[in-house]
């Protein structure tokens, strides 16, 4: 009776140990992947935008080509003597200049846009909302769709995803801002479009949930895997008013989970594990399913990272003066092949030409 028991157990060993290691940065020094020129065959950053306050974020593209993105505004540095700014939402029209498309925006940090083109946000702290948000792009209609898990708000939105049946996945996690911290892990959420008739918040569910830093959620083309991007400096608030350090747990810096139909993760898979010493946080697929990483701290140097669904590096390109990308997304139609990238520091906006399409969601 214990046989296929046994056989059960040394099926998944076996399965378990096949999995090829996770990619370290550690020891990669200088050294260019081979199919380096395949993804950035002429490498060249033209900056958009620049004078940001602190911290860029947030990029996505909607279908009319139009480049969205956030500045968030940290009270520690950019406030002044007429108090604590709120956040701004830029937009950059096909062909045009960068303006502002929404300020306050509550703080915004993670954008999203579907196949309708709305606009999913994650309202983050700081004197920010604190929750997500949809803005019809075409009617300006604003909601807001979660607030708040087991009566408790979250802590703050950071970055989401969605997929095709309009399920929205989001992060939650704490990087600055004195505001106290009412959920007591880092998680990451799926919202399900409520049923017809339904009124208020959307259907919520907590995915995962520990101790980690999970920063940025992107899905896979087939929509079968959640990659998690880990990103954590050590603190809650970033030297900002806050609770006592956290010590780094866990191993990795992309992990993927496995999705089911009904979008419920699986047994992870750590694709990149950056061994206490580094930082994922936004992230971004081509039409190939290929991950493209922004990594503003990596034993190896900030940069742009990409990666194969299998784990393989196949690329790494820094930013010019080697600056710390937060966040990237591609462009739409004749843009489609064009990355754009945004900075923390004197935050910027920089885009260049790659050899690879990103993915859109279809219309």
């Amino acid at each position: 009776m214990r046989r296929p028991m046994i056989l059960a157990s040394l099926l998944l060993a076996l399965q378990t140990h096949a999995q090829p290691a996770p990619v370290r940065l550690s020891g990669l020094g200088d050294a260019v992947p081979v199919r380096q020129q395949e993804f950035f065959p002429a490498p060249s950053f033209e900056l958009v935008h620049s004078g940001g306050c602190g911290v860029m974020e947030g990029v996505a593209s909607a279908s009319d080509g139009s480049l969205y993105f956030t500045e968030i505004t940290r009270s520690v540095g950019c406030s002044d003597a007429a108090g604590v700014q709120g956040g701004r939402i830029w937009v950059v029209p096909p062909g045009g200049k960068p303006r502002i498309f929404r300020e306050p925006s509550n703080m915004a940090a993670g954008l999203a846009i579907d196949a309708q083109d709305r606009l999913v946000t994650a309202e983050g702290a700081d004197y920010g909302g604190r929750r997500v948000s949809i803005t019809d792009l075409h009617t300006g209609s604003y909601r807001v769709v979660a607030y708040f898990h087991e009566n408790r708000q979250f802590n703050a939105p950071n970055d989401v995803a969605i997929d095709r049946a309009g399920r929205i996945y989001f992060s939650d996690l704490r990087l600055f801002g004195p505001e106290t911290l009412e959920q007591r892990i880092n998680a990451v959420y799926r919202l399900d479009p409520p049923t017809t008739g339904a009124k208020g918040l959307w259907p919520l569910t907590r995915i995962l949930g520990d101790n980690a830093k999970m920063n940025g959620v992107e899905l896979s083309r087939d929509e079968r895997t959640l990659y998690v991007g880990l990103c954590d400096p050590g603190t809650n608030a970033l030297g900002e008013e806050g609770p006592p350090a956290l010590d780094r747990t866990g191993t990795g810096g992309l992990v993927a989970y496995p999705l089911d139909a009904a979008g419920q993760p699986g047994a992870p898979r750590v694709l990149l594990d950056l061994e206490k010493a580094g930082c994922v946080d936004g992230m971004t697929t081509d039409i190939e399913g290929n991950v493209y990483l922004a990594l503003p701290s990596a034993p190896s140097g900030p940069g742009i990272y990409v990666m194969t669904p299998d784990g393989e590096l196949v690329a790494r390109l820094p930013l010019p003066n080697r600056e710390s990308p937060v966040n990237l997304g591609f462009g739409r139609g004749p843009e489609a092949a064009t990355l754009y990238v945004a900075t923390v520091g004197v935050g910027k906006i920089y885009r260049l030409r790659t050899g690879k399409a990103g993915f859109a969601p279809a219309r």
